[in-house]
């Protein structure tokens, strides 16, 4: 059973958006954001589980703390179901992991930048965020992300759907009183957003529940503190970004202070002022 306020609608589309529409209309939606057509000069579109079966079958795959060939795993996720899901392959940094794909999800969009993720300045978060660079996700039907959760250190997210169809479950950053992140700020402790149990999360059935599926060629824009999780209805391949600039620097810093020992907050908050400052010349 679904949270009792689900909604399918409240998703905002738009066709090649230009940059300037994006930044006055979409950039601070509390909704998500369906972008379709920015993606269709990137070569990635022609990825298949196939494809990564044939190019890189000897590839090991670790997931979840288990090695797979890459041709092993790409059987799974082709034969995944509801039932018995394939493992899902997540958040894999594609310079790291596949290198020689990278130039295949270029050009970037215009809605990717700025990224204060990278230049000048950055380089103190390269260890968590890698300058933002593309992440891989690859799962068969029936895989689901394991939990719900907005992206740390309230980052934008761009979710770029490749191939396959997936379902989200999303819930605006002011339905985090009923989230139950009882743990880590970010991530709820509800284990199963098909079939809550309210007995146990009663709050949970007070939050607005919005579903849709993302399709091939479009991409997400979820702004920061954007509630959400996943699941595979086919095979299922996409491309993860996340970014942080102007538009949400005041978030961003706040949660790299708060992280922070006491002893240190001063000067990491002297810094994010200094690089906002910085950055903003730098773009301007």
């Amino acid at each position: 059973m679904a949270s009792s306020n689900t909604s399918e609608d409240g998703v905002v589309r738009r066709h090649c958006p230009t940059y300037e529409e994006f930044a006055s209309d979409l950039l601070h939606s509390d909704k998500p954001v369906i972008i379709t057509g920015a993606l269709d000069n990137w070569k990635a579109r022609e990825w298949t589980p196939q494809l990564f079966a044939e190019r890189f079958p000897n590839h090991v795959c670790e997931i979840d703390g288990k090695n797979y060939l890459m041709a092993n795993f790409i059987e799974r996720v082709l034969n995944s179901s509801d039932e018995r899901p394939a493992p899902y392959l997540r958040s894999k940094k594609l310079y790291m992991f596949l290198p020689e794909l990278v130039s295949e999800v270029e050009p970037t969009p215009p809605y990717f930048l700025p990224n204060w993720l990278d230049g000048p300045m950055a380089r103190v978060f390269d260890k968590r965020f890698h300058k933002g660079a593309p992440a891989l996700f690859i799962g068969g039907q029936g895989g689901k992300f394991p939990f719900i959760h907005f992206d740390g250190a309230h980052t934008q997210a761009f979710i770029c759907q490749l191939y396959g169809r997936k379902q989200f479950f999303t819930f605006p950053a002011n339905q985090t009183p009923y989230m139950y992140a009882t743990e880590r700020y970010n991530i709820s402790t509800i284990p199963d957003i098909e079939r809550p149990d309210y007995k146990r999360f009663p709050l949970f059935a007070k939050a607005t529940q919005t579903t849709f599926t993302l399709e091939p060629g479009e991409i997400l824009y979820m702004s920061p503190g954007l509630w959400h999780t996943t699941k595979m209805l086919s095979p299922s391949i996409s491309i993860a970004l996340n970014r942080a600039n102007a538009a949400n620097w005041a978030s961003f810093s706040r949660d790299a202070v708060t992280r922070m020992p006491w002893q240190l907050k001063p000067g990491i908050a002297a810094y994010m002022y200094v690089m906002r400052l910085v950055r903003t010349a730098y773009d301007a």
